[in-house]
């Protein structure tokens, strides 16, 4: 066995022998990167990498061959089959697809292991098929012994390169191409030494080193060739997923609209700094609210509103100085990470900052008014953890949201104290309408002019256990802002008309309908169906709503109101005077009655532009039909005056207070007159 491997090493050209070994190894390396990529594809795509993986494999282990052939002396002549040298080709690439495929697709390790087998056996028959084309003169007998070990040892280095590819250490495709170059390699040299040629003397000659030389160069460059086109389209569609990748993380940490980094952003950049900041550093964070966002967008339209966004995002880079990190962290809110070791630092960003959003924003003809409201929480003084300091900012921003003030507000530690407070109320309002936790009170509401009791308005009452009485501005603002207020407001309704339907007395009960029960397409099955499980008649009840709850959706809302008003039902606009566009709404629908905000009664024994406004609107009432009634009637002076001014009802504090009992008629009407 030495001898016959002493033989070997002799009868090559040891610089051939080195090419071939080299384009084996390049080849060996690329064929790697090519399974790989065909192994992340997906579709049509790793059909295509599967396909390059077979003819760059496939090419690279012929050339492999057939230049360690060239490398080898021959004393005799020596002749290439085309076609048998063709079909050895078309073999290594044909032949090793689906064992790549198999290595491709499988998703177990074993998987690519069985298709490492099969690329050995592929590899095998491209050898001897290249052998068998490869005519010597003399007598060429093989030693079976070799020849099986060659095909073992083929398939079991192929089976473990692909074993190896197929994990996820750092440099498997380094030690899976190393694998099968070394195969490879094994392969040619075993099926080699098995071979035993006994040259017949034969006229004719042979190649000369020279012609040996240079097909074994240009078999190598050809190999070279197509591994290096293997190799660029590797490298270009590396470039283009780095490149898509870069992508896609962009769109994931920025804004689409201003460009700007995004709430994720702004966390990890907030969660980095504060890694880096020594003991005696600061950062302040800034949270900077858009106030009114909305009224520009139903006012200018949603194109006004993305303009004004931008131009602030502008505005905000152009003023950023040196660290300061800025970014947009909601949807109508920016953020600031400010470093401050000197309070100076945070008071010139702030300036900056109360610039950029007082400064009007030019939108075709329009000049939009922009305002802020700024809250800010410090490192040093709230601890250097992100998520808790991003929590303390938002605090104080809605603090000062709470207050409507453009000053900035600090995060201070009572505001905890302050959101847990609000929490807490907020859970013992879900389970008060869960579990029907509130009562109705009633305040009469009577004729001006003979003092009899025309009805009353349902106001709801809400006892905390341990609080005491809520005021019912707070709890209403609070139900509307966690969207419990259509359940609220149903209840309210179902027991309104269950009660009015015991009321010896004919009355009329009215009940107040929010802007989102309003805007909610259930609502007129629902006061339907509180009518017919009540047995209330639908005359005997009255809704009051006000101005807003109409210019929300005003098409959808008007047509909610014809259809409540074909049912018999009253309809009163309520807080008139206040609202947005108070003579456009009576002349979009004829209500049955116009109820005075109270605001303006307070004033009438005190102003004689209160008296005035009282006098128009009741004048206004009268010539479209729609009585006026005052609300908020508290002392004798007030009445008087509203009956001289022409009034037709009134309500407040000095006829009757609310109560779960109804009043005296003859004491109301007894007061009036």
């Amino acid at each position: 066995m030495v001898d016959r491997f002493f033989c070997l090493v002799r009868d090559h050209d040891p610089w051939l022998v080195a090419l071939a070994l080299m384009v084996c190894g390049v080849g060996s390396a690329a064929t790697a990167q090519l399974v790989g990529r065909t192994r992340e594809s997906l579709g049509t795509r790793r059909v295509g990498w599967l396909t390059l993986s077979a003819v760059g494999m496939g090419t690279i282990v012929w050339c492999t061959h057939f230049v360690a052939m060239m490398a080898f002396r021959m004393s005799g002549p020596v002749i290439l089959d085309p076609l048998l040298t063709f079909a050895s080709l078309l073999i290594a690439i044909v032949a090793a697809v689906p064992g790549l495929a198999l290595v491709s697709y499988g998703t177990e390790r074993w998987s690519a292991a069985l298709g490492g087998v099969l690329v050995g056996a592929a590899i095998s028959a491209m050898h001897y098929t290249g052998m068998a084309a490869y005519r010597i003169p003399g007598v060429v007998t093989w030693e079976w012994r070799y020849v099986t070990a060659s095909l073992l040892l083929s398939s079991s280095f192929a089976a473990a390169a692909f074993w190896v590819m197929s994990g996820f250490a750092r440099h498997a495709r380094v030690w899976g191409g190393a694998l099968l170059a070394l195969g490879v390699i094994v392969l040619h040299f075993t099926g080699m030494a098995a071979m035993t040629v006994d040259m017949r003397a034969m006229s004719g000659g042979t190649l000369s080193p020279l012609t040996t030389i240079i097909m074994a160069m240009s078999t190598a460059c050809a190999g070279t060739l197509v591994i290096a086109c293997a190799t660029v389209s590797v490298m270009i569609d590396s470039q283009a997923r780095a490149d898509a990748f870069s992508r896609l993380r962009r769109m994931a940490l920025h804004d689409g609209l201003t460009d700007l980094p995004n709430r994720v952003s702004f966390h990890d950049e907030l969660a980095r700094r504060l890694q880096r900041v020594d003991l005696a550093g600061r950062l302040a964070i800034v949270i900077i609210d858009l106030s009114r966002f909305r009224h520009i967008n139903d006012t200018y339209g949603h194109q006004a509103g993305d303009h004004v966004l931008v131009v602030l995002a502008r505005r905000l880079v152009c003023v950023s100085r040196g660290a300061e990190y800025v970014a947009r962290i909601g949807a109508d809110e920016f953020g600031a990470i400010i470093p401050c070791e000197v309070n100076a630092a945070l008071r010139d960003f702030l300036d900056r900052v109360v610039g950029i959003f007082t400064a009007p924003v030019a939108f075709n003809q329009a000049s939009i008014m922009t305002r802020s409201n700024i809250g800010i929480a410090l490192s040093s003084d709230e601890g250097a953890d992100a998520h808790a300091l991003l929590a303390k900012a938002d605090l104080a921003i809605r603090r000062a949201k709470l207050h409507h003030s453009a000053a900035p507000c600090f995060y201070k530690a009572e505001m905890d104290d302050a959101i847990r407070d609000r929490h807490d109320l907020i859970s013992s309002l879900r389970s008060a309408i869960a579990m029907g936790g509130f009562e109705l009170h009633y305040q009469v509401q009577a004729s001006i002019e003979t003092g009899l009791v025309k009805g009353y308005e349902a106001l709801a009452r809400w006892h905390h256990p341990t609080r005491g009485a809520i005021p019912p501005n707070l709890f209403i603002a609070l139900a509307e802002e966690i969207g419990e207020i259509i359940p609220l407001s149903n209840w309210i309704l179902r027991k309104a008309c269950s009660d009015a339907a015991g009321w010896n007395d004919a009355y009329v009960v009215s009940v107040n309908l929010s802007p989102l029960q309003l805007s909610d397409p259930a609502l007129v099955a629902t006061v339907r169906r509180a009518l017919a499980d009540s047995g209330l008649p639908a005359r005997r009840l009255a809704l009051e709503l006000t101005e807003s709850a109409i210019i929300r959706d005003r098409t959808f809302a008007l047509e909610q109101l014809h259809a409540l008003k074909g049912m018999g039902i009253g309809l009163a606009l309520d807080d008139f005077g206040i609202g947005y566009s108070s003579l456009d709404v009576l002349r979009a629908f004829p209500f049955d009655q116009i109820k005075l905000d109270r605001s303006f009664v307070a004033e009438i024994d005190k102003s004689p532009q209160a008296v005035l406004i009282l006098r128009s609107v009741a004048a206004l009432g009268a010539s479209l039909q729609m009585p006026v009634l005052a609300e908020g009637i508290e002392d004798v002076a007030q009445l008087q005056i509203a009956r001289q001014e022409g009034c037709a009802a009134v309500q407040g504090y000095l006829i009757g207070r609310p109560g779960k009992t109804l009043v005296d008629p003859e004491s109301v009407r007894r007061m009036i007159t």
